[in-house]
């Protein structure tokens, strides 16, 4: 009995450690320091043994270059998109710029991946600059720097948290890939050194989608830096270079917190650039300065296009107006635009509502009573956004406000997407899961292997003994 004894408590052994090593890799085990050009080893490890790129991996003959093959956040892209995710710790000053990116003018160097099957919305990878209780934007200056020339273009579903994200130049654009993008609480953006840091051009320029690439997909932007954090204009659809790069797909912005002096656009940056989808614009919390213009740029490519704008928190005190759309649209309005404050207490639905124009709908909260405030002071300025209906050179798309009701029954919301463009060849739609850095299922797991093992064990014991 003794011999069998040892013999079952070796074989329980053996299974507490195939089992363990049988558990899959986490994103949490998926963790990658880069800085500059490395450092050490050049592993990624750690701070000291920052992530060192390979060399020579682009063809130096050709005339547009692929320069970013050779940076350490190109390949590191490239190991967690295979990984299935992780995290990337900004450990130093990582600088982008015209040596980093490809591009045949010289104004314009993208860091990015080319291939659009590569682009994967479903695996998240997270940027921070605060790892294991050190803080490397105090200890190494560690930031993100859009520098001349330079825009960056995300591969996959991004959370940035804890980290510092400056502009080099005017116009440098961060886009999501059409990917979700989450700016969490810590992320802070700088303006262009030596600039005004109240003029939001001078901050990186948040897109939703491409920065030129026709694709489809559903970007989601969501902003939560809290109030105290500024942050400049923001772009739901591409930023676009001409009616050919449309995105076909529905664009989601969630605005939770976050000073914003810039302007929330829920389409494409320039006039020629469409998107062939909806749009939904959902305010819960933060400060705006700047416009909220739920159509921007190209506008829309389809004439069934719908715009939901939800608000539900928000300081609009002071800003500059809350609308159905930008001026210059390039194509199509949205042909049925709501504003949705049933959820937002009586004083912001009123602040709201007070800055608001060229919905065909709103919906105020029930028992709905106008805030009353004192008169204020006039001047002879002109005002900085008009309602659509008096812009000039603006097809008329009925855009007049419509009617004005309490919350109904019936749900809001949008109609349903339509069809993906076949044409494109984005990854699939899908939507991004939530970060697996804690690795809670997998520790659940062990836990659960580690009991059934102590059970089996006390069960052999007591078999012996019976048997002794």
């Amino acid at each position: 009995m003794k011999k069998l004894s040892i013999v079952l408590t070796a074989v329980l052994a053996l299974m507490l450690v195939a089992a363990l090593c049988a558990l899959p890799m986490s994103a949490a085990d998926n963790v990658i320091f880069i800085a500059g050009d490395g450092a050490g080893t050049g592993d990624g490890s750690s701070a000291e043994n920052a992530f060192k790129p390979t060399k020579g991996n682009f063809d130096t003959t050709s005339s547009n270059p692929l320069l970013q093959a050779d940076t350490a956040l190109y390949q590191v892209w490239q190991k967690l998109l295979e990984a299935g995710g992780g995290t990337v710790v900004v450990c130093g000053p990582v600088v982008f710029d015209e040596t980093t990116g490809q591009g045949t003018a010289g104004t314009t160097k993208d860091m990015f991946i080319r291939e659009l099957s590569a682009y994967k919305p479903d695996v998240t990878i997270t940027y921070t600059s605060v790892y294991n209780g050190v803080d490397y934007r105090e200890t190494a200056g560690a930031k993100i720097l859009l520098d001349k020339t330079a825009h960056l273009i995300l591969p996959s579903a991004s959370v940035f948290e804890n980290i510092n994200i400056q502009a080099g130049d005017t116009n440098r654009s961060l886009c999501g890939g059409s990917c979700p993008m989450t700016f969490g609480q810590g992320t802070k953006f700088l303006p262009t050194e030596g600039t005004d840091a109240d003029n939001p051009a001078n901050y990186p320029l948040i897109v939703g989608g491409q920065r030129f690439m026709k694709n489809t997909g559903n970007p989601t932007i969501t902003v939560d830096i809290g109030n105290d954090n500024v942050i400049g204009h923001i772009f739901g659809g591409q930023n676009g270079a001409g009616e050919k790069y449309q995105l076909t797909g529905d664009v989601t912005i969630n605005l939770k917190s976050g000073h914003f002096i810039g302007d929330i656009n829920g389409t494409s940056r320039q006039a020629k650039t469409p998107v062939n989808g909806n749009v939904t614009i959902n305010i819960e919390g933060g400060i705006f300065d700047g416009t909220i213009n739920g159509v921007s740029g190209g506008g829309f490519e389809n004439d069934d296009a719908t715009l939901t704008v939800k608000v539900t928190g928000g300081d609009f005190s002071n800003s500059l107006g809350l609308f159905d759309s930008g001026v210059g649209i390039g194509m199509n309005l949205a042909k049925y635009a709501l504003l949705d404050l049933s959820g937002a207490d009586n004083a912001t639905a009123s602040s709201a509502n007070g800055v608001a124009a060229g919905f065909h709908e709103t919906v105020l909260p029930a028992g709905f009573a106008p805030a009353t405030t004192a008169a204020p002071e006039t001047t002879t300025a002109a005002p900085s956004t008009t309602h659509p209906d008096q812009r000039e050179g603006l097809e008329s798309t009925e855009a007049v406000p419509g009617s004005t009701t309490e919350a109904p029954a019936a749900d809001a919301e949008t109609t349903a997407a339509p069809a993906a463009d076949a044409e494109t060849t984005a990854a699939p739609e899908t939507t991004a899961p939530a970060s697996s850095a804690e690795g809670g299922s997998n520790t659940g797991l062990i836990i659960g292997i580690v009991a059934a093992v102590i059970v089996i064990a006390v069960i052999v014991v007591v078999v012996v003994k019976k048997k002794k």
